[in-house]
């Protein structure tokens, strides 16, 4: 059963509704699940969408999508979101989904008294039992995204994450990769994430790049942040690895794993982005677990787990490990994730 209200039966054929997810990657990914949800049952209602701007290009170019609204956090956060509701509220949705349930949002729904405001409430108790008494109430299939529309009778299709490049942006990062010396297939390894407890050890992405390289004469790419260092320790010394590290925005890097034959990394936003690119994944996973948003989606995906009676232990992977050493990532070995990618 639902701890929130359900939408009134009234609420029939939506002309106007707005989605709401600040942050981050990953999660935003998740969310576009909803877009399509939406769009597929109500193919003729307009669908905004409101994040942070510095993720607003991951949506670039949805089909499903009427508008992308970005918000630019700051000084004087307080009056931008007092602005920015009041813009809200004129533009006379029918329905906002919060899929966020944070601090900002909650002062959104408080400014914006006049509109029907529905909330993804996180499964907080559930979590905690599941994080510290191992004690897990989720189905197996279990989907925040997709519950929370079943449960508050928005939609009871089942859809998959999208993301979406243009063929121009392919062919320009096509273009960039040729000059890279980039073959025309390639792998393209993620080896960081937010935390560094969700880390495959980078020894470990040395000995798998050697044996791609080697066994398939294909070149593997490495994505990353300028701050991610594991990037460069991967790549270096390595013929045919390329690290892309710093050298590409959000859009460029969407580009390069669309063109991928498959993509390789931990539970971390870009590598959800992959797949939801349609490109096939191997997702290495440690302290995160099904519940909190780490599983493969698409057919071709593979999941990598040590399966450990204390997995998941966090939803980001922040907790610190009770043992010196975490076995759930340092457990899995180079031949596990190389039969998997094969």
């Amino acid at each position: 059963m639902p701890t929130y209200d359900t939408i009134s039966n009234s609420f029939t054929k939506p002309s106007k509704i707005l989605l709401v997810r600040f942050s981050s990657i990953g999660d935003i990914v998740f969310a576009t699940a909803a877009i399509e949800a939406i769009s597929k049952k109500y193919p003729k209602c307009q669908i905004h969408f409101l994040t942070l701007d510095k993720f607003s290009s991951l949506l670039k170019g949805h089909p499903s999508l009427f508008r992308v609204i970005p918000h630019r956090t700051g000084s004087f956060e307080r009056e931008r979101l007092k602005s920015l509701a009041l813009s809200l509220e004129l533009e006379g949705y029918d329905l906002v989904l919060d899929l966020h349930d944070s601090l900002r949002t909650k002062y959104l729904h408080y400014l914006m008294k006049s509109v029907n405001w529905k909330t993804l409430r996180k499964p907080r108790m559930k979590r905690l039992l599941q994080f510290y008494f191992h004690i897990n109430l989720f189905s197996p299939d279990y989907d925040s995204i997709l519950t929370f529309l079943t449960d508050e009778n928005i939609t009871d299709v089942k859809t998959l994450p999208s993301l979406y490049v243009t063929t121009e942006e392919k062919l320009r990062m096509r273009e960039e990769l040729d000059r890279r010396g980039v073959r025309e297939k390639y792998t393209v390894l993620i080896p960081s994430a937010a935390w560094e407890s969700k880390i495959w050890p980078a020894k470990n992405y040395q000995k798998l790049s050697e044996l791609m390289t080697c066994n398939s004469g294909n070149s593997v790419v490495v994505l990353g942040g300028s701050k991610d260092t594991i990037c460069s320790e991967i790549s270096k010394g390595i013929e045919g690895v390329i690290s892309l590290q710093g050298d590409t925005n959000l859009r460029e890097a969407m580009a390069v794993l669309s063109l991928a034959e498959k993509a390789i990394g931990s539970d971390t936003g870009l590598l959800h982005a992959a797949e939801a690119l349609d490109t096939p994944v191997v997702l290495i996973s440690g302290p995160t677990g099904n519940s909190t948003g780490c599983k493969v989606r698409k057919s071709g995906s593979q999941l990598v787990r040590k399966d450990l009676w204390c997995q998941p232990c966090s939803k980001s992977g922040s907790r610190p490990c009770f043992r010196s050493d975490r076995y759930c990532l340092k457990g899995i070995c180079v031949e596990n994730v190389w039969q998997s990618a094969n």
